[in-house]
């Protein structure tokens, strides 16, 4: 019985787990068009579902810990709930930084672009694949997968090289575009970084198969 409840409350939390990620894909997602559209009422629409995410990632945090204290799990089922709390706190920062480039496309709204988008959207569509590979990589317990999101950081990050050259470029060329260069650059750091949290999560992952993290073995 104490272990059926067990792993009822186990499956809540892994619902809530893929909840969580679908609100975060849809914040990037919806940031990148906002983006590309200079759409106003999509980015205050990112901008309040941060709050949501916000409230999700304390409401699962809460339960885990109450698995923990009250279930007293074995030690692949700690690894799991290890890594849920991993999880929900990079998940909370990918969906700061969505409505972070939300705030920023708020600005540029009135402005005509300087520059072509690819770079910035194929960082965003970047993002988006990785967040939603290191979420399905948890609910498959999908190593292999896990893996091809870290890789996938690599090209995120040279993407992001490449966008800082031609920003400068662009601020050498058209010194009075300086501040649109400068917000397009931190739009870009803003994917980098959600990039880097979704690797965090994939390397989360695999711990929650193996015990490991980054090689080294922990439980």
């Amino acid at each position: 019985m104490a272990r059926n409840k067990f792993q009822n409350e186990m499956e809540t939390l892994n619902l809530d787990l893929v909840y969580m990620g679908a609100l975060v894909e849809r914040a990037i997602e919806d940031s990148a068009k906002a983006l590309i559209l200079q759409d106003k009422e999509l980015c205050n629409k990112v901008i309040a579902s941060d709050k949501e995410i916000n409230v999700l990632r304390a409401e699962i945090e809460s339960k885990a810990l109450k698995i923990i204290l009250m279930q007293q799990p074995v030690a692949s089922d700690l690894r799991m709930i290890s890594t849920a709390l991993k999880m929900i706190t990079d998940m909370e920062r990918i969906g700061d930084q969505a409505r972070d480039i939300c705030e920023i496309v708020l600005h540029l709204c009135e402005e005509e672009y300087q520059l072509k988008l690819e770079i910035l959207s194929q960082m965003g569509e970047y993002a988006k694949q990785m967040v939603y590979g290191c979420i399905n990589s948890f609910v498959k317990q999908d190593i292999e997968a896990a893996k091809k999101v870290i890789k996938t950081d690599d090209a995120m990050d040279e993407l992001f090289a490449k966008l800082k050259r031609k920003m400068v470029k662009l601020i050498k060329e058209k010194q009075a575009y300086a501040d649109q260069a400068i917000y397009f650059l931190m739009v870009g750091k803003y994917f980098e970084k959600i990039g880097d949290h979704a690797e965090n999560i994939a390397e989360w992952v695999i711990f929650s198969k193996t015990g490991e993290h980054k090689d080294i073995k922990i439980i």
